[in-house]
């Protein structure tokens, strides 16, 4: 069988002449202008990808934006009646409004504007009302920072509910043999909250007084009545000439004083480690803690001072430390008294002489606070 040549068609011959041409034409294209045109197409896409995270930025910002404010809802338990096993329990809701802002790095800063207080045998409860017997709160010592005349700065304190503002503030409490378990313990728990509470611009100090007086820094020792002071390194002997009240220095030692503490987290724990190694001792003395409280340098300016019991001497001790106070800048006394009803006139007296408040400590753990005296 012979082989048959197959004739090219006339739209064949186009097609192939149309191919060539076109292979011709990429064949004179320069490889610089074929680059520069791959360039373009990279820098378009780069282009339209940073528009798109632009975008993405800013419509962040404006859902942003339209967040100012939140409400905070904070609950706090308060005790209703007598105190026994099946204790009634009130809860009352507390909206707070605050603007949103960048919390600062301190850590003082950061503290709850209310807090609310676990129900326990031993609690003191915080709730204000307008009336006399008010409840107020355990150690509301809310530790936000304070401007004074002079520039510098304080921060709010609180102990057993009468809260002040202050850069200077010494805590003064009775340790006395006269006080109960549950008052001892209230009372160590309270100044330890407070303290805790404090920020690190405010300076302190904590004063233990029974007979005699010594700083929660000192050494102190008893061996029938006589009471020994360690206090700087220096000893100090405290006898008495035979009540509670009649402690003296032996030798007519001066009355020591001592420099404020600057309230960081790592002194508050010393003090706190003090605070729970006290022992309670024989006598009560009003005059010597709070003379202690307002020679120290430069002068304090909130005082809190808290008893369980009434002294012969009070209004002696009422009026010298009140004579002590007028000589320099005066120093508020917040004067509390410790489920002693007995002793609300002296302390009263002294509170409101000294420009501060009295408030009385119940047997269930209420706090009351005492209206001023009308004038």
């Amino acid at each position: 069988m012979s082989k048959q040549t197959c004739p090219l068609s006339e739209q064949n011959l186009v097609n192939i002449t149309d191919s060539k041409l076109l292979m011709e034409e990429v064949a004179h294209v320069p490889h610089g202008v074929r680059s520069e045109r791959k360039n373009a197409g990279a820098k378009a896409i780069s282009l339209l990808i940073a528009v798109l995270l632009n975008a993405a930025f800013f419509l962040v910002l404006m859902l942003i934006s339209f967040t100012f404010f939140e409400e905070d809802e904070i609950e706090l338990i308060v005790a209703q009646g007598p105190r026994d096993n099946k204790q009634n329990l009130n809860k009352e809701q507390f909206q707070q409004r605050r603007q949103m802002k960048p919390a600062p790095a301190s850590s003082s800063s950061s503290s709850p504007i209310l807090t609310s207080v676990a129900a326990s045998p031993n609690a003191v409860f915080a709730v204000e009302s307008l009336t006399d017997n008010n409840t107020f709160g355990i150690g509301d010592g809310w530790g936000k920072g304070a401007s004074f005349g002079s520039g510098q700065q304080g921060g709010s304190v609180g102990f057993f509910g009468s809260r002040s503002v202050a850069q200077r503030v010494v805590f003064i409490v009775d340790v006395s043999a006269s006080l109960s378990s549950q008052q001892f313990t209230m009372i160590k728990n309270e100044l330890n909250k407070s303290l805790k509470r404090l920020a690190p611009s405010v300076n302190f100090q904590v004063i233990f007084f029974s007979g005699p007086a010594w700083f929660a820094e000192d050494q102190q020792s008893v061996k029938n009545k006589v009471h020994t002071i360690i206090h700087k390194g220096k000893k100090y002997v405290w006898k008495t000439n035979g009540g509670a009240s009649r402690y003296y220095i032996e030798s007519d030692e001066s009355l020591y004083t001592s420099p404020w503490i600057i309230a960081t987290q790592g002194n508050i724990k010393k003090i706190g480690r003090r605070i729970e190694a006290v022992k309670k001792s024989f006598g009560t003395d009003w005059r010597h803690p709070l003379k202690m409280a307002l020679q120290m340098k430069p002068t304090a300016d909130v005082v809190y001072f808290l008893t369980d019991g009434v002294v012969g001497n009070g209004q002696q001790a009422v009026d010298e430390v009140i004579k002590l106070n007028k000589r320099g800048p005066k120093a508020k006394i917040y004067t509390i008294s410790m489920m002693q009803p007995r002793a609300e006139d002296l302390l009263k007296d002294l509170a409101e002489r000294s420009g501060g408040e009295f408030s009385i400590v119940m047997a269930d753990g209420e706090v009351r606070k005492k209206k001023k005296s009308k004038k």
